[in-house]
């Protein structure tokens, strides 16, 4: 898809770039290299649940903006976000990190608590860009989100990838267990194209 046109092949080799850049900074790199115990794995999954609640209020913000194709390309990647997929039995992505979280101790009524601090200011930063951006550049910000969480871009996997593997190793939690984890695995490779579509119309320079 990227190669169709030379502009958005730039754009998918220095974005590739970033999301890969990310994985070597030094807080990703401390984060993936702690030992997970249940409660650090709790901690993660249940701030976590509160990205996953905001993201689905930023694309609903960004497509709030967008034309209508790209409202069509939203439309499209929010269904399985909010809706699951019934053909391949799968649940909202919200269930899955509950079912998720069940894995580690937390039980349903713990997602209705409010997420700590940092995550309240980073998610409230995130609606900031997707309210108040140019479309096109809300856009961007949400999908860089999801290039960092494709297998198909990120050198060793993308965050569920290795967040998953680190459940694996340290928890002894196989990734047929981790619901959420291993269907984000499987559909942001197709997620993170989302802005290369869009590029193919909307990016002259």
């Amino acid at each position: 898809m990227a190669k169709k046109n030379p502009r958005v092949a730039r754009l998918f080799r220095e974005l590739s770039l970033l999301g890969n850049d990310v994985f070597k900074s030094r807080e990703y790199k401390k984060f993936l290299s702690l030992k997970l115990t249940r409660k650090r794995a709790a901690y993660y999954i249940f701030e976590r649940s509160h990205f996953h609640l905001n993201r689905r209020q930023c694309w609903a913000l960004v497509s709030a903006h967008a034309p209508f194709d790209i409202k069509q390309l939203i439309w499209e990647h929010e269904e399985d976000e909010l809706q699951g997929n019934a053909a391949r039995g799968v649940e909202n992505h919200w269930v899955l990190g509950m079912k998720e979280g069940a894995t580690v101790g937390l039980k349903r009524s713990d997602f209705k608590k409010p997420p700590s601090d940092c995550t309240m200011i980073c998610t409230s930063a995130w609606t900031q860009i997707a309210e108040h951006a140019s479309w096109l550049e809300a856009l961007g910000s949400s999908c860089m989100l999801e290039i960092g969480n494709s297998d198909g871009i990120i050198k060793g996997g993308g965050l569920a990838n290795r967040f998953a593997k680190n459940l694996t190793r340290d928890l002894k939690i196989p990734l047929r267990k981790q619901a959420s984890n291993k269907e984000h695995m499987e559909v942001d490779i197709e997620h993170a194209n989302l802005l290369f579509k869009a590029a193919q119309n909307h990016v002259s320079s």
